[in-house]
């Protein structure tokens, strides 16, 4: 497989800063993490009309795993430092386009779970959880479909 090139500025900006580090490229490791990320899908729909917050969580946890996921594959990782966000930047980086639209649901969701434990907006609602599903279950959908698909880093 050649190298992949899209965002591999970002990549590499984002290693020398300490946000991601190299580690061997993982595609069992990789497809657990989505296997975990389906479950999270599941117990969010689950949770979504008896506890919101918890729904939320493991909406976050959905989208963050899948995208870790991918980073894994190609033998990348975020550090403690980069966190949530050096995930989406570097996937984003590597698949927009076409791809990056559609992970728009990930910021959308952490601040809603954010939200959660400070109350610093209205309480989401069930309605709220199943309206971020499909933006979450399209997260995890591009993890499956691109996993293998790009070299390691």
């Amino acid at each position: 497989m050649m190298a992949w090139e899209q965002g591999r500025t970002t990549i590499e900006s984002l290693i020398k800063t300490g946000m991601l580090e190299r580690v061997p490229p993982n595609l069992s490791a990789a497809h657990s993490l989505v296997e975990v990320a389906e479950t999270h899908l599941g117990s969010a729909l689950a949770l979504a009309k008896t506890d919101t917050v918890l729904a939320y969580d493991a909406l976050r946890g959905a989208n963050r795993k899948a995208l870790t996921a991918i980073l894994l594959a190609q033998g990348l990782r975020p550090t403690r430092a980069g966190g949530y966000i050096a995930v989406y930047d570097a996937v984003h980086a590597q698949l927009e386009p076409p791809l990056g639209r559609d992970l728009s649901a990930y910021h959308r969701v952490r601040r809603a779970r954010n939200a959660g434990d400070y109350h610093e907006e209205h309480d989401a609602v069930a309605d709220d959880v199943l309206a971020d599903h499909p933006g979450c279950r399209k997260i995890v959908d591009i993890a499956k479909r691109v996993i293998g698909q790009m070299p390691p880093f």
